[in-house]
């Protein structure tokens, strides 16, 4: 128990965990998740107790009983080696076929599994899952599924294998490995071995196994952990101490991540061995997990996902190679401004209110204060001397020293405000201020800060702002103002004018390179690559499609020679060959660098200064790690059908618009992805968007061919082109068969049509001559009355059509700039064109005007509503989303039917709409049109389904 102690106790290493929480409003409508898989697509499945979801990186699409899965709890999910997605219930077991899901019985009867319970399958496409008690073997034998009972077998084991089963593990040499009452089986097929207490078992019911890289097996029971090494002939107990694995019913799970650390779910955290310890995540690490986590996926890129029963389906962002340090983890605030680490291998922190100490094995800071006096100064700079001390300065101008023996803190000297700070390799510590530069040679026992000497023959005023400095390779130092550039060889100086495309930029950061040149980060020009050629400065812009529109706040080329930039909006790197940009979606911890942004640890992983706390990249080179972007036609529909694109389509013509949905399933940064599309045959130019929704209204007859991919601008990659071949036949009316038709009929008619032209062309003149003068005096009578009319309907005083959309265009700018909801409704009349034939127009005059009257009544005061066209009006709701604003939707529905409406004398009629509801996510924007579009795609499915109620775009 002593060991096991230690085991835990020992320090590990803690993080503020990047998390991604994808809930309701995400369109995953039960957060209580059961299962998940992976498919060989990329299609992330999601079990759940009410519905099976599958995620494409956009959004969740729910499958039912419609669907073929008439229960909605899921109890397990697999993909097997051939691609089939296996879904399982208490009820039965299920195989997807297309788009719809086939029960799989045995004998005629249904075969349940019960929650919690794993799937396993071979390479050759056996499938293996335990249920009622007994281990199936299930093949596919001309598309039908054949059981066979493996275990317990016809043989007389009741005697040596406890009646409850749980779990399973396939090994590669086919042994099977279950939980066998309080006791683990390992069946090979032939015989049976019990491993109980006498080999090292503790007496629990195991569910779950994982054999690691070594050969160990791990087992997880719901109480206890326990490994069995290669080879070897017991069990080792590693159940983590504390009590943490008592909960009952929870669902529980063992595997490894990409280090090859074996991870579990504990009662209220998420577990991790490392080498010799155990390491725990939860709430302190930013990790809530509701009423348990239920299982662990890692996509085809690497990332990781957790189940939670309660909070949805969890993504932890860079798991594995980014950590985050906040204030949760000790810092004493998470604006960090430098870092450095000192021969001891203690990281020192300088933030917005004081210094903090990380040792090598700690897992929390430590904030030492003695000597300080105040300790809430912002330290600008830190740096360790050849001696080992580590020195800090600050934005107040104090110049501190650290005794790491004492551990106390002395204050050397008072300076103007303090920017950066730089070791040199002779020992000296340059200090840049606002009030200019100053140095320190610590190889002499006195201290003595000073100005540089023979500075002063520059010339440059003592009160010059100097921002930046570092030291190139040939041990010049260079220290950079806002527009000039200073360098000291050792004995003298120089001062190089900076000027790009005639004007001095305003520069902000600088970095020595490894062949002796630089690097500038400027406002106006960006990133500029300098050297000194025969006395001259000479200098290059550096285009980066990454840093477009981005502001530099530091730079630093690294032991590789790979360029880090800081910006306001994520981290650039560049490793001589291209560029990546990383940001919170990464798992980063907060996107605005801040201060010296880097430090190079010896083993060359880094660590990132933000206003939000440090991030930590434990394995750069994995950055630029390729990850092939994929892109494909998830669905494409047409008129409320839907077609699924495996092969060339051949469709008839129709009047309803094709519409196409692209996905692509890579879940890193997301928020990069782009679409390209064009339509060969119609589209030469490619189009671009956010949206992969691509939709082309009635297209004429013709051969087409789609063509797509889709690229990340933060990862400098596109997809692969891909197209699908697409026919539209002709209508019937424009067929051969109809031409001639046509043809033989006009040749009849000819003489009878010119004669009767004739007549009426006469007839036609007297005619048109008459409704010249009428139209001429009607558009005198009506110029006033079209200036009345030119922003309000004429019938209803509603705003009109032109006036609505200016309106919506208003609104949806400002919506975005406050990032506020707005929600779009579009409603039409239900059944309008049988008022008018049956009561007269003037009935349905009436009907326009009183819906309008009552609609007007229930908005807002500050909401707008206009008539659209015809019977259809649409309405503006600022500030609302579709969970704030549904109450007023569904009151403006009620609004229409409560009453009848009075269309003439003791005469009235009911009168029923239909709603189209969208809300504008200032996150996810769309364009005026879009929104009307996908606002129309609702009405239509609402008139659709019955009439009379509302359908929301999610």
């Amino acid at each position: 128990m002593t060991l096991m102690l230690v085991m835990w106790a020992a320090p590990a290493r803690s993080q503020q965990m990047p998390l991604r929480y994808f809930t309701q409003q995400d369109g995953l409508s039960n957060l209580s998740v059961s299962a998940m898989a992976n498919d060989r697509d990329g299609y992330i499945w999601i079990g759940t107790e009410n519905g099976l979801f599958r995620y494409n990186g956009t959004e969740f699409r729910r499958y039912s009983r419609e669907d073929g899965l008439p229960e909605p709890f899921i109890a397990a999910l697999h993909v097997d080696a051939q691609n089939r997605l296996w879904v399982a219930n208490n009820n039965t077991l299920y195989l997807r076929k297309g788009e719809r899901f086939e029960s799989v019985f045995n004998d005629g009867k249904k075969v349940p599994i019960s929650a919690g319970q794993k799937l396993s399958s071979s390479p050759d496409g056996r499938l293996f899952f335990v249920s009622q008690q007994s281990l199936y073997a299930l093949t596919m034998s001309d598309g039908q599924p054949q059981l066979t009972v493996l275990f317990p077998s016809q043989q007389n084991l009741a005697q040596t294998v406890p009646d409850a089963l749980f779990g399973l593990h396939l090994d590669k040499n086919g042994d099977f490995w279950l939980g066998c009452g309080q006791s683990i089986c390992e069946y090979s097929g032939t015989k049976v071995r019990v491993w109980d207490v006498s080999q090292g078992v503790p007496d629990d019911r195991w569910h779950s196994f994982y054999r690691d890289s070594s050969g160990q097996l791990w087992a997880r029971g719901e109480q206890h952990i326990a490994v069995l090494p290669a080879n070897d002939t017991r069990f080792k107990d590693r159940t983590p101490p504390g009590d943490i694995l008592h909960k009952k019913g929870l669902v529980i799970w063992i595997s490894a991540d990409a280090e090859g650390r074996v991870l579990t779910n504990a009662d209220q955290s998420l577990i991790r061995w490392n080498k010799d310890r155990w390491e725990s995540f939860d709430k302190q690490n930013g990790l809530k997990i509701a009423g348990g986590l239920t299982g662990l996926l890692f996509d085809k890129d690497g990332g990781m996902w957790l189940g939670s029963r309660g909070l949805g389906l969890i993504k932890w962002l860079g798991s594995g190679n980014w950590e985050s340090w906040t204030m949760a983890q000790g810092m004493p605030d998470d604006v960090a401004l430098s870092l450095v680490r000192d021969r001891a291998g203690v990281l020192h922190v300088g933030t917005r209110s004081g210094p903090a100490q990380l040792g090598p094995d700690q897992r929390h800071f430590s904030t030492n204060t003695d000597g300080l006096g105040k300790i809430d100064h912002q330290w600008s700079g830190m740096v360790v001397d050849n001696s080992g001390t580590v020195w800090g300065g600050t934005y107040s101008g104090q110049l501190m020293r650290f005794d790491a023996k004492t551990r106390i803190y002395t204050q050397v000297a008072t300076l103007p405000q303090i920017y950066r700070m730089l070791s040199d390799s002779k020992g000296n510590i340059w200090v840049t201020t606002a009030n200019g530069l100053f140095v320190i040679d610590t190889s002499i026992s006195k201290i003595n800060v000073m100005r540089p000497a023979g500075l002063d023959s520059l010339k440059i005023p003592e009160t010059e702002i100097f921002r930046d400095l570092c030291q190139s390779p040939n041990g010049n130092i260079w220290v950079l103002s806002r527009r000039q550039l200073l360098r000291f060889n050792g004995k003298s100086w120089n001062n190089f004018q900076v000027k790009f495309n005639g004007e001095p930029p305003n520069m902000a950061a600088l970095s020595c390179a490894g062949d002796n040149g630089l690097w500038l980060g400027t406002v106006q020009a960006g990133l500029i690559r300098a050297g000194v050629k025969d006395g001259v400065l000479q200098l290059q812009q550096q285009e980066s499609p990454v840093l477009k529109n981005k502001l530099i706040f530091s730079l630093l080329e690294d032991n590789r020679g790979w360029l880090w930039v800081g910006t306001d909006a994520g981290i650039a790197v560049w490793n001589k060959k291209q560029w990546r940009l990383f940001n919170q979606s990464n798992g980063f911890v907060w996107n605005e660098t801040n201060g010296r942004s880097f430090y190079e640890d010896p083993d060359g992983a880094m660590w990132v200064a933000t206003s939000n706390g440090i991030s930590h990249i434990l394995k750069p080179e994995r950055l630029f790690k390729e990850h092939e972007l994929n892109s494909l036609i998830e669905s494409i529909h047409r008129g409320g059908e839907s077609f699924f694109a495996d092969r060339p389509m051949d469709l008839a013509w129709s009047p309803q618009p094709l519409e196409f949905v692209l996905v692509s399933l890579n879940f890193r940064n997301r928020g990069a992805l782009e679409f390209h599309y064009r339509l060969a045959g119609l589209e030469k130019s490619w189009s671009t968007s956010t949206t992969p929704r691509v939709r082309y209204t009635a297209l004429e007859p013709g051969n087409y061919r789609f063509e797509y991919f889709v690229s990340n601008s933060d990862a400098q990659q596109s997809s692969a082109i891909k197209y699908l071949e697409l026919v539209i036949q002709p209508p019937w009316w424009r067929t051969v068969w109809f031409y001639i038709l046509v043809g033989a009929v006009c040749l009849i008619l000819v003489f009878v049509i010119h004669t009767y032209r004739l007549r009426k062309l006469t007839e036609l003149q007297a005619q048109t001559e008459a409704i010249v003068k009428e139209r001429t005096r009607e558009l005198e009578l009506s110029r006033e009355e079209l200036k009345i009319r030119a922003l309000r309907d004429g019938l209803t005083s509603a705003w009109n059509r032109s006036a609505m959309l200016e309106i919506l265009e208003m609104e949806l700018v400002k919506a975005a700039r406050q990032k506020t909801f707005l929600l779009l409704v579009l409603l039409d009349l239900d059944h309008f064109k049988r008022i008018n034939d049956t009561y007269g127009h003037p009935a349905g005059d009436a009907v326009l005007v009183e819906v309008v009257r009552r609609l007007n009544a229930t908005v807002r005061q500050y909401d707008a509503v206009g008539r659209y066209g015809g019977e259809e009006f649409l309405i503006i709701i600022p500030g609302l989303d579709l969970i704030h604003g549904k109450s007023l939707v569904e009151r403006l529905l009620q609004s229409i039917r409560e009453q009848n409406i009075v269309i003439g004398e003791q005469q009235s009629i009911s009168v029923t709409s239909s709603f189209g509801v969208i809300a504008f996510d200032p996150y996810k924007p769309m364009t005026s049109a879009e929104l009307i579009s996908h606002a129309d795609q609702a009405l239509y499915r609402s008139k659709q389904q019955g009439r009379d109620r509302v359908e929301y775009v999610v």
